[in-house]
């Protein structure tokens, strides 16, 4: 949570317990945070009260890299009739209140939703409790459980920080730009540049406009 309320905006000098608070953290895990990150050449205390990022870019490239190293739980499904993504996206759209939990389109679909540039054949969502919700949305979606489907239901490897930042596009949550970031850096068919073409055109951009 740390990394992606400093990420809002990386350039700004911010005051240790603004942080804190923000982060949903005690001040004493900021300040250990903040001197691990300084080790690591990536942060810098302005004072004993505020703090900066020195290199936003490099930070979450390597965030990205540890990640992508993380297993995540997952469930996948097809639905009966409809294998093109964009139409189970319209159809996720249309259900989106009957479906339950805090969820969200991530990783190359969602990709698609906000910086669109690599091709994509799955869709990927974040959901929480994914092992007790994953019963409901085969009901309302009639989905089949199959090993090699398209749907892919995920338990987040960030359970609550994972959804910060989300926001709606064509009626359809979708997880904010860093975690989007971080799910199609680890994605096997062309994730990395899908991931780079967010943070030279969404991100960057994002970070120089707030100076």
């Amino acid at each position: 949570m740390l990394l992606r309320v400093a990420l809002s905006s990386p350039a700004k000098s911010w005051g240790i317990r603004e942080l804190s608070r923000m982060a949903g953290i005690s001040p004493a895990l900021t300040i250990l945070s903040l001197r691990q990150l300084q080790r690591l050449g990536l942060a810098s205390r302005e004072s004993p009260a505020e703090a900066r990022l020195l290199d936003p870019v490099q930070l979450l490239r390597d965030w990205a890299a540890w990640y992508a190293m993380k297993s995540v739980k997952y469930y996948r499904f097809s639905m009966d009739g409809v294998t093109d993504p964009n139409a189970i996206l319209n159809l996720l759209a249309k259900s989106r209140d009957r479906l339950p939990g805090p969820w969200a389109v991530t990783c190359m679909a969602g990709a698609s939703l906000i910086a669109p540039f690599a091709t994509f054949s799955e869709v990927h969502i974040h959901l929480p409790r994914a092992d007790q919700l994953r019963r409901s949305w085969q009901n309302v979606l009639h989905l089949t459980p199959n090993k090699l489907g398209p749907i892919h239901l995920i338990e987040p490897y960030y359970a609550d920080s994972g959804a910060y930042g989300s926001r709606v596009f064509r009626k359809l949550p979708v997880v904010s730009e860093i975690q989007l970031y971080l799910d199609c850096y680890r994605y096997p068919v062309r994730g990395r540049e899908q991931a780079e073409h967010i943070l030279s055109q969404v991100l960057m951009p994002r970070w120089r406009n707030a100076r």
